[in-house]
């Protein structure tokens, strides 16, 4: 999956946050798509994820010599410590909504300890911007908008019925609260039309 990596990286340079002299925390990094372009433009990336199988493959980059910046770390959110001077800028993609609601505030009470005042928080994930009383049908507007036969090409009907399920999605109405609770001032939101995806730039107070 393209994670616009570029893109973000450009969206947290106009906000003067990263730049030469930057150290950033990435939660959740996946095969290390953002990291990198990261790396590219600050002086420090701590590339955290729970998964050795992702974590293998941007070692594997890391190795064939894709940054000489970037840590790669086996930890997720509950597990990672971050040393040295507080971070610039904590980003994640997708991957809070694997922690129930009540370790989401941890986790978000955490990124904001290793937070420098006026660093930056980056945050994208599946997140409901609807009521309970209307979740079935907008779930199941998405799913059939989404959802493809071809496993190779997408996600297919029964994955995405799987993560409403089984995963920890919640309402905008409850994770933006937890956000401003554990210090974070919400400086941009931006919500998909379908109503399950949300992106916040969030400033710690």
């Amino acid at each position: 999956m393209d994670a616009e990596a570029a893109e973000e990286v450009r969206l947290l340079q106009d906000a003067g946050v990263l730049g030469p002299g930057c150290s950033v925390v990435d939660i959740g990094a996946g095969s290390g798509q953002f990291a990198l372009a990261a790396a590219q433009v600050c002086e420090r990336v701590v590339a955290v994820d729970v998964s050795p199988v992702m974590l293998a493959r941007l070692v594997e980059k890391l190795d064939r010599g894709a940054a000489s910046n970037v840590e790669a770390i086996g930890t997720g959110f509950l597990t990672y410590r971050h040393a040295g001077e507080p971070a610039d800028v904590v980003y994640s993609r997708y991957a809070l909504h694997h922690l129930p609601d009540f370790w989401k505030a941890m986790a978000l009470c955490r990124i904001a300890g290793m937070l420098r005042p006026g660093g930056v928080l980056r945050l994208w994930d599946v997140v409901y911007g609807f009521e309970p009383a209307d979740a079935e049908r907008r779930i199941e507007a998405w799913i059939t908008e989404t959802m493809t036969a071809d496993v190779e090409r997408g996600w297919t009907r029964s994955e995405l019925a799987e993560h409403v399920r089984d995963e920890h999605s919640t309402f905008t109405w409850l994770l933006e609260p937890m956000i401003e609770r554990v210090g974070f001032e919400i400086v941009d939101a931006s919500y998909s039309a379908s109503g399950v995806f949300a992106r916040y730039l969030c400033s710690k107070r």
